[in-house]
Parts: structure tokens; sequence; C-alpha cells
């Protein structure tokens, strides 16, 4: 049981230290292998679940401890208070590699070998990784994908598939490699040993070449970029952001970056700013708005920004929502999107009275309602698809956003809330999947960082330093055209590793038991 803790441990150190903000990449082709050593040696599946589970609760701990100091801080909950809250979460998130740990367990007993073991222990983790996007409002924060996205040659195919390609990519490697010294561990017979290993190996091959040579060719072919672009990063004190004393400083903040960022190219066409960049309702005549507006005009800008917004409901209810305003370079307010995918617990209290009794215990949790379309916002030469904060890691609404038509996308978020943890390098690195899956320049502009400006291929064209007063710019592009993920998604191929995982799983067809 110890040798077994400590595999699954490795394990689960060996995957966090290739997320951000370590960025270990390699250290991922090789991190699912000591958990496969303890799900083998398991006694049976149920000691396998129980294994996965302790990997799970340990990776998704490490992962996510950030989330200990924001509730903390922001919630208003001791910190002590506050570790429970995330352990519970941490113990949700477990239970995905616990089942994972189940399944191949029980294709490990039923004597599947080679290949007719490997792809179905890789199909059933991203089947997984796919319900944990969706299930109870969907939270797929650390898809084994992300670790890869600081190598924009090994993440090209996520145009294809989307990010539960790379994520397959990834497990079918470790798995080879595991499912391989397994062969030459166990068989007796040579003629078996040599067609599953000869199986096994060329299918290796196989999804190593094409990986490789695919992102080699989508690299080398260099996007259009012709439009300068900019984002702009105020780092404004989160504690203070919402005083009414600092409105005036905040909007002079923006201002004079973007002016800066003018001097210094003066082509400048479109500058995006964060999620509530002004802390004030943009949709209301004020003085501070005007200037805004006379700024775009006299600079002859397009500006995205961030703002809260409100509404009535049908009866008349007050309703609030996270808004992105753009503005034309005559002034001229052009349209607005509404945040669709809001943050539980955090932007509003999901599933009504069964959870409003925590609500004393998250007394800054907002009553924010979400928007009702996902549509860009058109400006001129720009349609530019708009994510605000949690929406960039959902992949289906930029894909959404590509196929009503954006030929660029944005993501406007603030990550103060995060200090000076890895969670905005996470958050950051999940954009560069969204510019790949859909090729599209991506420009990302967070309050107190990490802004970027992505292009097609998924390489960094300009970041900004974490917490510092600074804008960024770079040539970006517009692209019309469709990739085979914006037009059709990934459910065709969640779909088919499901059935691949249903067949073995089930062992249709037969296949031979291990000879000890």
């Amino acid at each position: 049981m110890t040798s077994s803790f400590l595999l699954v441990g490795l394990s689960a150190l060996l995957l966090f230290s290739a997320f951000p903000a370590y960025y270990f990449w390699p250290a991922a082709f090789v991190a699912f292998i000591p958990f496969l050593q303890a799900i083998e040696g398991a006694r049976n599946p149920k000691a396998a679940f129980k294994a996965g589970f302790i990997w799970g609760l340990f990776f998704f701990s490490v992962l996510l401890w950030w989330l200990v100091p924001t509730i903390s801080t922001y919630g208003r909950i001791h910190f002590i208070l506050a570790i429970p809250v995330v352990l519970c979460l941490c113990c949700y998130l477990a239970l995905y590699p616990a089942i994972w740990s189940f399944c191949v367990k029980k294709l490990y007993a039923s004597g599947n070998c080679g290949l007719m073991l490997v792809l179905p222990a890789s199909c059933c983790w991203i089947v997984l990784e796919a319900i944990r996007s969706f299930l109870l409002s969907g939270f797929p924060w650390g898809l084994t994908a992300y670790t890869l996205s600081p190598v924009p040659v090994l993440i090209q195919s996520a145009d294809l598939w989307g990010v539960y390609g790379v994520s397959f990519f990834i497990l079918f490697f470790n798995t080879s490699v595991f499912e391989a010294s397994r062969i030459l561990r166990l068989y007796k017979n040579k003629t078996e040993l040599r067609r599953s290993f000869v199986f096994l190996c060329a299918g290796v091959v196989f999804v190593l070449c094409f990986h490789f040579f695919y992102g080699l060719l989508k690299t080398r072919n260099i996007p259009s970029s012709s439009i300068q672009v900019a984002a702009v990063q105020a780092a404004i004190d989160q504690n203070r952001k919402w005083a009414p004393e600092i409105t005036r400083f905040t909007v002079d903040t923006y201002i004079d970056l973007t002016q800066e960022a003018i001097k210094t190219y003066p082509n400048l066409k479109l500058v995006v700013w964060p999620e509530t960049a002004m802390p004030f309702y943009f949709q209301e005549n004020s003085a501070m708005k005007e200037q805004v507006l006379k700024f775009a005009r006299k600079n002859g800008l397009y500006i995205l920004l961030g703002s809260p917004s409100y509404t009535y409901s049908n009866n008349g209810q007050l309703q609030y929502l996270n808004s992105a305003y753009i503005i034309g370079p005559k002034g001229i307010l052009l349209g607005r999107y509404d945040k669709n995918h809001l943050v539980p617990f955090g932007e509003y209290m999901p599933w009504g009275k069964l959870t409003s009794w925590a609500r004393r215990f998250l007394p800054t949790a907002g009553d924010f309602v979400p928007g009702n379309k996902i549509e860009p916002l058109k400006a001129g030469p720009f349609k530019v698809g708009t994510m605000i904060c949690f929406e960039s890691i959902f992949p289906e609404i930029a894909r959404i956003q590509v196929q009503t038509g954006a030929n660029i996308l944005a993501v406007i978020t603030n990550d103060a809330w995060f200090g000076r943890t890895a969670a905005p390098y996470q958050h950051a690195e999940m954009a560069v999947f969204r510019a790949v899956e859909n090729r599209r320049w991506l420009v990302r502009a967070a309050n107190t960082g990490i802004s970027r400006i992505i292009s097609p291929s998924g390489q960094v064209m300009a970041e900004s330093h974490l917490f510092k007063r600074q804008y960024i710019t770079a040539e970006a592009g517009l692209n019309e055209k469709q990739t085979f993920y914006s037009r059709y998604g990934s459910f065709w191929f969640v779909a088919i590793n499901f059935l691949v995982f249903l067949a073995a799983f089930f062992r249709l067809p037969q296949t031979k038991r291990v000879h000890k």
C-alpha cells in the first residue's frame, strides 16, 4: 500500500510540474507511468479506484491551492475554513481519475493487452475530461493538454479535434510506454510478444509522427498580420478598484497607457482593455464615458472594454450583467456582449434553493445573470469574438463565436483575485488553445496580467508581466476561414473515444488473455 501511495504521489507531482507556472512540460510524457504501475499492482478494481482518488485529490489540491487564499481574501472566509471548501471541490474532481483507474484495472483483469489496452485506456481518460468540462456547469481547468501550451509544434492538431485530441496524444504515449514494458515483463509466448509489441510500436510511431509533422507544417505556415493591436494592463488594486474616489484615476490610467501605445505605434487600430476596466455603468451617460468616447474619436481607435451593466426582467426586477463594449473610431458605441458562462459561487449561486443556504458563507457572491446569446461584436473590419474571464476556459464559447463570424478573438479578464500564484499563468495558457483551435489571432487583456497577443499557431507574440502597469502590442490579422474544429467541434471525437472504450470494456471483440 505504501508503494502505491508513493507511485500515485510521484505521478501527480510530475503532472503538476508540467503545468504553469513551472512549465516542465516534458514531465507530461512520463507522468502517468507511475500511476499505471500503481493501478496494475492494485489488488482489485476497488483498490484501483482508491488509488485513483488519492492521485486526483493530491493532483488537484496542489494544482488549485491558490483557491484557498482567493476564497479567504475575497470570500471573507477565514483561511482555515477556506481549506475544506477547496478540498470538497478537489474530492469531486478526484472522482474522475478514480473512475479511470477502476476502468483501467478492469481492462487489465480482462486480459486486454497492447493496442487493445492502450486505446481504450486513453479513450476513457478523454471521455472523463469531456464530462468534467460540462457536468455541473463544467470545470475544465487543468486538462492534460494544457501542459503542452508552451510548445506550439505539439498542439497544432487542436484545429482538428480540439483540446481533447492533444490530451489523447499525451495519454496514448504514456500508456504505450508502460504497456510496452508490461508486455516484455508478462508475455512468455514469443509470437504474441512480437505481434503485440510491433503493433504497439507502430501505433506510437504513427501518432508521434503525425503530431510532429502536422505541427511543423502548421507552425511554418506564417499567419497574415497587418493590423496593429494592443492590450492595456492598468494593474488596478482589486481592493480599491470599486472605490468611487479612484474611478477618475482608473479611466485616466487606461487612456494614458493607450496614448503611450499610440505614440510608439501610430497605426494602432484595435485596443483591448480588461474585464470591468471601467468601474461604472458604461451604458449610462456620464462625463467619464464621454471622455473615453472622445478619446476613441480623436485617435480613430476601436476600443474593446469591460464594464458591469444592468437590465430589467419582464417583471421589472433589476438584473446585473458582466459586459464587454466596443467603441468605433467615430466615438460611437457599436455593440455589447454579455457574459454567458458565469462563475458559480462567484458571480452567482447555482442550483437555486439547493445552494441558497451557502450565501451567508459567501457574502461576496454576485447576483449576475447570464447573457442570452453568443456572437461577435461587429465594428468596421473587426468581428471580435469576445470571452470574458472564465469563458476562455470553455472551448465551445470561442468556437461558437467563430461559427457566427468572428475573425479575431479577445479575452478580457481580471485575474487580480488570484494574486501572485500560479492561477494567472494557468488561466493564460488556456487562451493559447482557443487561438489554435480556431486559427484566430487572440488578444488577451488582464487587469493585473497575464496579458498576451497570441498568433493562430499558438505563438505568444507579446506578453506582459504580472502586476505591472503596461501595454503590449503586436501586428495581428483577420481570418474568415473556419477550421475543421470550428465547423464540427469535438463532440464527434469524444463520441468515438467513448465507443472505442465501450467496445473494449465489454470485450467486443474478445481479446486474448495475458499468459503469466
